[in-house]
């Protein structure tokens, strides 16, 4: 038997699933999330670092989550060093290069979770807990699920944010791209001996990528995107023996550094698919794409998308009565398709070119770091692109 259900079934209840419920109960959408019970039981700290971008956390703002977060929690990102070991060229951005207080806000996986919880606990909305969802299949004007114990319930859409490893986007018509970096991300927090003033760094070696992440007055959350030939010898190291690596590759600038949690391991991989929208299907997060985290966008992309599905409920209210209309899935598509292959085209480039081991490449990456950091002009540009 088929039971009528809310308008729109959302797929997965991790940060862009929950902000899915958001966006859609701002327009009298009823929503159900559905999440594994697996998921529910998590116990594990998440090491995880975001850097929030001024325009989704306006985005935030606006939506009654932010306001969940801390004070103390949040931890503001006033400049930027970007740097090579080639030739030792580098590029800084200021906030002061586009007249804004911060150029990002650091904020912690699990604080971060924990607002958008509270915030949601205030909307109307079924919650549906269960191990195993068995098919679908789509009419005309809606689409059916079946769970586990045979239980069919009918939408008119389907928000897939499943994570990439997308079990609805397996079940429909959209292919994907997969390109493995050979890389992996690991993640841990360090103290320094002198405070970071609110710096971010990113320095690009032969061998990987090391971002770190600007968090209490004198710690920084760290993603060292390693080269997996190497990888093996590090995860042998101990943590003396790994600080003192780590001491070579940043020099002496923090001074005395320290571990201060213990270090976790992320493979690295991009996903690009071909499409974000099947039949009354719309995938959002990391089930549409997973980019390179060297530039810390991967969340600001995902919630993103769904800022675009809040901006064309805005525009016209016919979608409203049904989110599953051709026009409305075509229009997301389109819109967040620039944003997206922009920014995976050039994570990946950006990679590329920087573990490059041809010294051309060397000579071309140190003369345009050092002509754009001698220009304001471009460095606004960059900046402005980077933060909406």
């Amino acid at each position: 038997m088929i039971q009528s259900s809310s308008d729109v079934l959302i797929l997965g209840s991790g940060i862009v699933g929950m902000a899915s419920l958001i966006a859609l109960d701002k327009y009298d959408i009823k929503a159900t999330l559905l999440s594994e019970v697996t998921a529910l039981h998590k116990k594990e700290v998440d090491p995880r670092f975001y850097a929030i971008t001024p325009g989704v956390k306006t985005w935030l703002e606006k939506n009654g989550v932010w306001a969940f977060l801390p004070e103390k929690e949040v931890f503001s990102v006033r400049s930027i060093i970007v740097y090579s070991d080639k030739e030792h060229s580098s590029l800084k951005f200021n906030n002061d290069d586009v007249e804004m207080n911060e150029l990002a806000f650091i904020v912690n996986h699990d604080e971060l979770e924990k607002a958008f919880i509270y915030r949601v606990s205030d909307i109307n909305h079924e919650k549906i807990k269960t191990d195993k969802v068995e098919s679908l299949s789509v009419g005309a004007k809606d689409i059916n699920i079946t769970y586990a114990n045979d239980n069919i319930r009918q939408f008119k859409l389907i928000i897939g944010a499943d994570g990439s490893n997308s079990w609805l986007r397996s079940q429909s018509s959209i292919n994907f791209r997969n390109k493995d970096f050979d890389q992996t991300a690991i993640v841990f927090n360090i103290k320094t001996l002198k405070a970071h003033q609110g710096c971010a760094y990113q320095k690009f070696m032969y061998h990987g990528i090391l971002a770190l992440l600007p968090i209490y007055l004198d710690e920084f959350s760290v993603v060292y995107s390693l080269d997996n030939e190497m990888l093996k010898e590090y995860k042998s190291f101990t943590d003396t023996k790994f600080i003192q690596m780590l001491k070579n590759e940043i020099g002496e600038v923090f001074g005395d550094i320290s571990l201060t949690t213990n270090r976790q391991y992320f493979p690295l991989n991009m996903k690009i698919n071909e499409s974000l929208i099947s039949d009354r299907i719309l995938l959002v997060g990391d089930a549409a794409h997973q980019v390179h985290p060297l530039a810390g966008q991967g969340l600001n992309l995902g919630l993103r998308d769904v800022i675009e599905i809040d901006k064309l409920l805005s525009s016209n209210k016919k979608y409203h009565h049904d989110l599953g209309l051709k026009t409305f899935l075509k229009k997301y598509n389109r819109n967040r398709k620039t944003d997206i292959l922009t920014l995976s085209y050039l994570t990946d480039k950006l990679s590329s070119l920087f573990t490059s081991k041809n010294h051309i490449v060397d000579f071309v990456i140190n003369f345009g770091l050092n002509k754009i950091d001698q220009n304001q002009l471009i460095k606004k540009i960059l900046i402005k692109k980077a933060i909406h």
